[in-house]
């Protein structure tokens, strides 16, 4: 039975993870700041209710600042995998809090990664594939790629860690970590995100009747939540992790064409509006990952679409009279700018 411990077990990835694991007789320890209040007790409720036997669930509210509380949790853990998904999540909220992101999410997860190396723990790292940037070639990119300098405080210190990851590969060569650069990842998760780019254009389909459009044109590259938790599983799997970075994701599509999607689905407009200052314009190459760890991708960007109309059929009131609280990463009023 295998043993992982999530930081950020509380979040969108996180709480999924946690969620699939438990159903697979995995023990889990969730670590979580819960930053933004989200509902602890309700996604613990859910994964409590698809525990297999054997399975187990631990948790506690604690900081990835607080390395003494982190360490202590660690060690009477043990456990078998550390997933740190501990670090402020997107553009808007990094570039609104520079300081808080300098912390949490280069310092405090330097110290993360320390910890793990000291306790010879495993750890799945997620960087982003943001850190393409706005590619002027369409094509797609492998893990060989060039990287422009990041233009926002959420790739800068993605990329930091990188080469921090990579410096300390070369003094530590037994320390085990594997980074991934994900997709946009979307669909339905116990503690949902809905500002990620295709779950914001189905809410607005949905609730408005009006998907609005910056950059029509540019690529994005998307992924399943499914899909990718069953990355995590794979990568579990295997003793071995032949390779130190990863792209991850399924669709490459060009944000009209999610939008287009998204109305043969739910009847709604579409509407070109300026540019909000996301610039991002990329495709990744996922093959290295998929070869490597024999993964394929197994949900269609409509078969995604319909699990997320599902649950906003059944959420939408609440998460509208609750003004979206703790289900969105990006301040309030950057929000309202794109609904």
């Amino acid at each position: 039975m295998k043993k992982i411990f999530i930081t950020g077990g509380f979040g969108y990835l996180g709480s999924k993870l946690a969620l699939e694991a438990v159903t697979r007789g995995f023990s889990v320890f969730m670590y979580d700041s819960l930053i933004y209040k989200q509902d602890y007790k309700k996604i613990l409720a859910l994964i409590e209710d698809q525990k297999k036997d054997g399975a187990t669930c631990r948790f506690i509210i604690g900081d990835t600042r607080n390395t003494e509380l982190l360490k202590a949790s660690l060690l009477d853990f043990k456990p078998d995998f550390l997933f740190h998904f501990a670090e402020l999540a997107g553009i808007y909220i990094c570039n609104e809090n520079p300081s808080y992101t300098s912390d949490i999410n280069y310092t405090a997860s330097k110290d993360v990664l320390n910890l793990a190396e000291e306790l010879d723990i495993p750890v799945i790292y997620n960087s982003t594939s943001s850190l393409y940037g706005n590619q002027k070639d369409t094509k797609l990119l492998n893990e060989a790629a060039s990287l422009p300098e990041p233009t926002d405080n959420y790739s800068k210190y993605k990329k930091m860690m990188e080469e921090y990851i990579a410096a300390k590969r070369e003094t530590n060569k037994n320390f085990k970590i594997i980074v991934l650069r994900p997709a946009t990842v979307w669909g339905v998760s116990p503690r949902m995100r809905l500002e990620l780019l295709p779950n914001h254009f189905t809410y607005c389909a949905r609730s408005k009747g009006l998907i609005k459009i910056s950059e029509p044109e540019a690529f994005r590259a998307e992924i399943d939540i499914d899909d990718i938790t069953l990355c995590y599983l794979k990568i579990m799997e295997k003793s071995q992790w032949p390779k130190d970075i990863y792209n991850i994701g399924h669709h490459n599509l060009k944000k009209m064409d999610v939008a287009k999607i998204i109305q043969s689905i739910i009847n709604c407009k579409i509407e070109p509006i300026g540019n909000l200052g996301d610039s991002r314009n990329l495709q990744i190459d996922s093959s290295a990952f998929s070869g490597d760890f024999g993964w394929k991708p197994e949900n269609s960007f409509e078969n995604t679409v319909d699990k997320v109309k599902k649950w906003l059929d059944s959420n939408i009131e609440e998460i509208e009279r609750s003004n979206y609280a703790g289900i969105i990463n990006t301040p309030l009023s950057e929000w309202y700018k794109i609904i």
